[in-house]
């Protein structure tokens, strides 16, 4: 069930490993409007890193969610991990009748995806002649497991929305770089590092367009299990602890700044890996999302250890807030509102 299309007025539902984050957008002149938002909470175990295992308790914070929000919209938007997607640029010959092209591409998919298709969902945009050859049609092809898509859809469905598309990740937030990130066009090369709870995402964007993606085992809970161990705190409190900043004096220094280290370190692997490919030139400015990224002077540290221009991500900036809206903890929960906010967008043409 994925779609290029753009229906009207959806919410943009992001179901993390932790949380589902809900965002409606509303189109405003020229400029955008938040008319709602919601964070609830995951249960533990409802997922095991970016695989949900059920859809009953992910229906729950989907309820907790849109109730928080006070949306009256029923449609929404989810999207899928990059990591559970293959996507793959097909060359069809540009004569092919346009009947025959579906059956086509199915054709070719087989080739590419290692399940059998009967078990894959998968959807394509014609991208157009390629530039190349005007004999050559450029088809860009996206799947993914069934099984992948139906526990989210389920799961909205339990919560009584109606899912109108299913995106990539990485789709999304592309679409988020285009419309709403200030400068995305002054420098031909900006990563958008994600430090969720268990995972780590670069997505590198030269002049809005996706050219390189990367994902790793690294994230927020990590800090949290440290905690939990250094302190004698069961996993709650550690959390609690972590974000309330009520922890005894030798927290910063022997805990937090090593966390800080670390994700540093993080970012310079995928930005070495980034090079070796030889591709591009040198990453003009850092985006930093994802709840990790609200670490006191992380961006700092990396714009100093790594010489690149550094900030926290903001796709709000030239958006007006509606009343359902909480400007202080809206404000708090920025960094973590890309994908939401990306599939919002979809529903406005």
């Amino acid at each position: 069930m994925f779609s290029f299309g753009k229906p009207n007025a959806l919410l943009g539902i992001d179901i993390s490993s932790t949380a589902v984050k809900l965002v409606e957008l509303r189109k405003k002149g020229k400029s955008y409007k938040v008319e709602s938002y919601a964070v609830a909470p995951l249960p533990e175990g409802a997922s095991n890193e970016d695989r949900l295992t059920e859809s009953e308790p992910v229906a729950e914070a989907i309820k907790k969610a849109v109730k928080n929000s006070r949306t009256k919209l029923k449609r929404c938007a989810l999207a899928i991990p990059a990591s559970m997607v293959i996507t793959k640029q097909l060359t069809l010959p540009a004569s092919l009748p346009e009947a025959d092209l579906d059956a086509q591409i199915r054709l070719e998919a087989e080739q590419y995806i290692p399940y059998p298709i009967e078990d894959v969902n998968l959807d394509y945009e014609i991208l157009g002649v390629s530039p190349n050859s005007s004999e050559i049609l450029d088809v860009l092809l996206v799947a993914t497991r069934s099984e992948n898509v139906d526990v989210r859809v389920a799961a909205a469905e339990m919560a009584g929305l109606s899912v109108e598309l299913v995106d990539v990740e990485s789709h999304v937030l592309e679409k988020v770089m285009n419309e709403l990130v200030d400068d995305t066009f002054a420098n031909d090369l900006i990563a958008v590092v994600d430090y969720g709870a268990v995972m780590t995402n670069i997505s590198i964007f030269q002049k809005g367009v996706l050219v390189f993606s990367q994902e790793q085992a690294f994230g927020g809970k990590q800090l949290t299990s440290e905690i939990m161990q250094r302190f004698g705190l069961t996993w709650h409190d550690a959390g609690l602890a972590k974000k309330e900043g009520n922890l005894p004096e030798n927290y910063i220094p022997e805990v937090l700044e090593p966390f800080k280290d670390r994700m540093t370190e993080q970012l310079n692997r995928f930005l070495q890996l980034f090079y070796a490919s030889g591709q591009y030139g040198y990453i003009d400015k850092i985006l930093l999302a994802g709840g990790c990224s609200l670490i006191p002077g992380i961006d700092e540290q990396i714009q100093t250890e790594l010489g690149i221009k550094t900030a926290i991500i903001n796709p709000f900036v030239n958006c007006s807030l509606g009343s359902k809206v909480n400007p202080q903890r809206f404000t708090s929960d920025i960094p973590a509102l890309s994908h939401a906010a990306g599939l919002s967008l979809r529903g406005i043409s």
